[in-house]
């Protein structure tokens, strides 16, 4: 991998109140490259839905810079991000009655004129994402009637309808049943490879993640570390991170025992 699309350079992350800074993690420096799948993974409270929240630039970086494709965060326009990076978070849809197709549809906002006007050409990026994330049979049903599996494919779908060479998921499997857990990894591996866009996944599915993923972005205490998983320095963090009485990290079948 050698395309660089996302760049993270001494990055400092957390927040700010009454003008005193609480740094969460810092000296953050990694590369993310086209078409791969990588996992964040920490304790909770470790510090990665901040990390996602700060490149998503929902959060200020406290130090550092981010720039994508070379172009510096502060360089892009609100819409010009929205070409970049899509985003899928936890937060549950608002009540409406929508499609399935008019929720997955709204990905392409940053593309359409003021009157939200799809084009043809729009249609067909829906219906391809659609495909991928096997929601075409959903197509005309009202997302409030969705199974919490359905509906995390759909908010998927969308983020790929959105059509950025990175795409930002903070636990997209939390509340779903093992089956749909596996799916969704399986669907993003799949979008990760077929479409060549690069998907940073928050969670808290280890062993999905060291099944799936191309490289792992571990936090912890303040630190961070990035590598696949055959690296010696990947396998004794996950070591240090998760390791208990209840859980060990065993590098032969890279998995976690329980």
């Amino acid at each position: 991998m050698s395309n660089t699309v996302l760049n993270l350079e001494n990055i400092a992350i957390g927040y700010q109140s009454s003008k005193k800074e609480h740094i969460i993690c810092r000296n953050i420096y990694f590369n993310l490259y086209q078409g791969e799948l990588v996992c964040l993974l920490g304790r909770n409270g470790s510090g990665k839905s901040t990390l996602l929240k700060t490149i998503a630039n929902m959060l200020p970086t406290l130090q550092g810079s981010i720039t994508i494709n070379q172009i510096d965060y502060s360089n892009l326009s609100a819409l010009d991000f929205a070409k970049n990076i899509s985003i899928v978070l936890t937060e549950s849809l608002p009540e409406n009655s929508l499609t399935v197709f008019e929720t997955i549809a709204l990905g392409r906002q940053p593309y359409t004129n003021w009157l939200g006007k799809i084009t043809e050409e729009d249609e067909q990026i829906v219906l391809n994402a659609m495909e991928l994330t096997d929601t075409v049979s959903l197509k005309n049903n009202f997302v409030n009637q969705l199974s919490d599996g359905q509906l995390q494919r759909v908010m998927i779908a969308r983020a790929l309808a959105q059509d950025t060479p990175i795409i930002l998921l903070d636990e997209p499997t939390s509340h779903l049943d093992i089956h749909h857990k596996i799916n969704i990894f399986k669907i993003l591996r799949k979008i990760s490879k077929e479409t060549q866009k690069t998907i940073l996944i928050s969670t808290h599915e280890i062993n999905l993640a060291l099944k799936n993923s191309d490289r792992l972005l571990l936090i912890d205490n303040h630190t961070f570390s990035i590598g696949n998983v055959q690296e010696s320095k990947i396998q004794d963090k996950l070591t240090s991170i998760f390791n208990s009485d209840d859980i060990k990290y065993d590098a032969k079948s890279n998995q976690f025992i329980f």
